[in-house]
């Protein structure tokens, strides 16, 4: 576990990368982990694993319109959290793209259509489109530098989104952070990019690849060094040995 290692280098890393094999891979062990960290969460009124998912990708809207439903996500859902996501959401940067002659653009569509036809011309280049959070709309990009550049803690952290197709035409994703905070967003970040990787992957017909997570800078935080955070180091490291637990008698009792 990454947060175990962090715990080893005092609860700060630089260039923490983390690959998931399986990101689609839901498992008892899994879902035991995650109601830990919820349970955490929730008990310090944070935000629960499944919203800081959804602000990555609506899989709630997916799932009961398709695409059509994510692509409204600007006017059908966004409005209504808006006063708690100043900045934005990763999802609304993805849905919604102004040009600077004014016209709108739905970048994670053109990634999309742009995966299809080279799928469909049976391209052999792998490197299939770059959702760039802060550049120009066609690389689905999620850092904006006029709205972005004195955001030094919080707000926007995800920066970079890289789809690319694996030996065997499945997809890969390659997520780019700039800061993570390992204890109230890491586990929803995962999620909502596996849930947004198995929907591109799903809509163009191909099998889903490995996830990997780049933080340039991931830290286990707590109270001492994070405002607005109201758990101790010491409850840090509880959950961390908890979901450990979890996960080391699963082991045994496989063995």
């Amino acid at each position: 576990m990454a947060a175990e290692h962090m715990q080893m280098t005092h609860e700060r890393e630089y260039n923490v990368v983390l690959e998931i094999l399986r990101p689609g891979l839901a498992t008892p062990v899994s879902r035991k982990i995650e109601d830990k960290v919820d349970a955490f969460l929730r008990n310090f009124k944070a935000q629960p694993v499944h919203t800081v998912a959804e602000t990555i990708f609506p899989a709630a809207e997916y799932l009961h319109g398709g695409f059509d439903a994510v692509y409204a996500y600007p006017e059908s859902i966004f409005p209504f959290i808006k006063s708690e996501n100043k900045w934005g959401t990763y999802a609304l940067r993805l849905t919604e793209r102004k040009c600077t002659n004014g016209k709108k653009i739905i970048p994670l569509e053109l990634a999309i259509e742009k995966l299809k036809k080279r799928l469909k011309d049976k391209s052999t280049m792998r490197a299939i489109y770059e959702l760039d959070l802060g550049m120009e709309a066609l690389e689905l990009k999620l850092y904006e530098t006029e709205e972005d550049h004195n955001n030094y803690r919080g707000g926007q952290c995800l920066s970079h989104i890289s789809l690319k197709l694996g030996p065997n035409r499945e997809l890969y994703m390659t997520a780019v952070y700039r800061y993570q905070y390992y204890i109230q967003k890491a586990l929803g970040n995962f999620l909502g990019l596996a849930r947004l990787q198995a929907a591109i992957a799903h809509e163009v017909g191909i099998d889903v690849g490995p996830l990997v997570c780049h933080a340039t800078l991931a830290v286990l935080e707590d109270k001492q060094f994070e405002q607005g955070v109201g758990w101790s180091r010491a409850q840090v490291s509880d959950l961390v040995e908890s979901c450990k637990g979890i996960r080391d008698n699963e082991i045994v009792e496989a063995a």
